[in-house]
């Protein structure tokens, strides 16, 4: 079931204890915390977000100092790393005097499975620290299966997810999702989507346009089911809430009909884009053919044309790739496609064509031409429409020959969505200049 702590705090168990920093709730929560994040070597930034979740949580039941709080969670893991078994002792003594306070102790449990969960499977070390913790705490130790997201709601997943992912605005993602939703469809594709962009909302508005079009015009067109989902904390909350979580679950198993769910994201930062790289099959990235775009993705000596460091965005997917090693799956086929590519062959274009090669080789992505900068990819729109329902008739004269070419460009993005002959290469794990990555390719 999805993970909440609004629902087990019923009682007044944090108001009961004052809950100030010296309680021994607030003690035993981040002892559990610590306990976890030093079982393995380093503390990733998946398990770090959910620590600063789990502490915003906390706090907006009853007010704490929070830096404190961060502070005393960071002792307490410098204390087990450098005194090993009697911090240990010291940490797990403490959870036994919370083992009399059933919600307390529920408490600390949900606490210890995030953590542990946060990185995807757990590792042996960290299965073994939640024992101990909830033999601390005389209990049975939680559930630490990791079931793919919409596993949890019963119903499964789709048969392939397509995520449109890039944390740089204005690079053609909506449109892409939109064209490749409509195409998947027409190739007879039982297709859903998704739409993560609470803010543009882009790809849900033209598919409204498109169910508005089909009945007014009465014309058969595919319109694929989506559902929308908006953030439901402030902007500034660290890490997808137990509550997007949770819906974002259960839209993914109420589409596990379909053949393909396309995924459409923000052009920022946005929280709940990890959780669609978490189940993405295909994550298809474009990019305009400028240096600009170029450096959402790297750090770039433009000078020597080299790789100094992958971009925070480029870190996420190299994470996620990470847990699905360790779990067993199969990594996210990773696709960069170069859109607006111009006519000429120019030195900028060879330039772009040359720095996205190595790119690929060093971050580990197929490079797949995108869209051309034509006015029938975006000039439809509110019309509801693709260049898949223009007939020749709907095109003005002069025009076949472009749409013919822009068929042709969505024809070939849709043919490289097939899984590719064989995952990426050592080389895509090589080390960078001030690239904090040990051995295997993991990010510290």
């Amino acid at each position: 079931q999805p993970l909440t702590f609004l629902d087990k705090l019923a009682g007044g168990v944090l108001r009961g204890q004052g809950w100030n920093r010296k309680s021994p709730l607030l003690k035993g929560c981040l002892a559990a915390a610590a306990l976890i994040a030093a079982a393995d070597p380093a503390v990733s930034l998946a398990r770090r977000a959910t620590i600063d979740q789990i502490l915003d949580e906390l706090r907006s039941q009853e007010n704490f100092d929070l830096d404190k709080a961060v502070q005393g969670f960071q002792r307490s893991l410098d204390r087990l790393r450098g005194d090993g078994t009697a911090a240990r002792a010291a940490a797990l003594a403490s959870l036994r005097r919370l083992a009399t306070d059933s919600a307390a102790v529920d408490l600390v449990l949900r606490v210890a499975q995030l953590v542990a969960l946060a990185d995807g499977a757990p590792s042996r070390e960290v299965e073994a620290m939640v024992v101990q913790i909830a033999a601390s705490l005389g209990q049975a130790p939680p559930e630490l299966d990791v079931p793919r997201a919409a596993d949890a709601q019963g119903g499964g997943l789709p048969g392939r997810v397509i995520v449109i992912g890039n944390e740089k605005g204005g690079t053609g993602k909506s449109t892409t999702a939109i064209h490749l939703a409509v195409g998947l469809a027409e190739r007879g594709l039982k297709v859903a989507c998704l739409d993560l962009d609470s803010r543009q909302a882009t790809l849900s508005r033209f598919l409204a346009n498109r169910a508005a079009a089909r009945q007014l015009q009465d014309r058969d067109i595919k319109v694929p089911r989506c559902h929308r989902l908006d953030l439901m904390a402030p902007v500034g909350t660290a890490g997808a809430t137990p509550e997007e979580q949770s819906r974002f679950s259960a839209a993914l198993s109420d589409l596990a009909g379909h053949d393909v769910v396309v995924v459409d994201t923000p052009g920022y930062a946005s929280r709940l884009a990890p959780l669609a790289y978490g189940v993405a099959d295909v994550l298809l990235t474009p990019i305009n053919d400028s240096f600009i775009d170029v450096d959402a993705l790297a750090d770039i000596d433009v000078e020597r044309r080299e790789v100094k460091a992958p971009s925070s965005f480029c870190r996420l997917v190299w994470q996620e790739r990470e847990r699905r090693k360790r779990a067993g799956r199969a990594e996210i086929d990773w696709i960069v496609a170069r859109n607006r590519i111009g006519h000429l062959d120019t030195r900028n274009s060879r330039e772009m064509a040359q720095l996205l090669a190595v790119l690929s080789r060093r971050l580990g992505f197929r490079l797949q031409p995108g869209f051309s900068e034509r006015v029938v990819f975006r000039g439809l729109f509110f019309r509801g429409l693709t260049l898949f329902d223009l007939t020749d008739e709907d095109v003005p004269q002069g025009s076949h020959a472009s749409l013919r070419h822009a068929r042709r460009e969505v024809g070939e993005l849709l043919e490289s969505l097939a899984p590719p002959a064989s995952g990426p290469t050592a080389e895509a794990r090589v080390r960078y200049p001030g690239d904090r990555r040990g051995s295997g390719g993991r990010l510290a």
